[in-house]
């Protein structure tokens, strides 16, 4: 699967208040490190951030873990599965 398809179908999904499950590569930008792959079995994604929000808001997405409650975001380019679908970068 294509990463902005599975992106599409994420928004898509949390428009339909439909869970989804994901995981991603952890970054942190400010402390330069990962802490690994991050699983994610029930979410939807919030409404986009605007630009002035933080950096490189165009580039993350923020979601709602539905098991936890928490808020969270990641960097759509680290997006690995969505839904058991492997995702391509190219």
């Amino acid at each position: 699967m294509q990463l902005f398809d599975a992106l599409k179908a994420m928004r898509e999904l949390s428009e339909r208040k439909k869970p989804f499950a994901f995981s991603f590569m952890s970054y942190s930008r400010d402390r330069q490190n990962s802490h690994g792959i991050v699983e994610v079995h029930h979410a939807r994604l919030k409404p986009r951030a605007k630009a002035a929000k933080y950096e490189n808001a165009d580039l993350i997405e923020e979601y709602v873990d539905l098991d936890t409650g928490e808020s969270k975001r990641f960097y759509q380019c680290t997006l690995m599965f969505f839904n058991g679908s492997k995702i391509a970068l190219t």
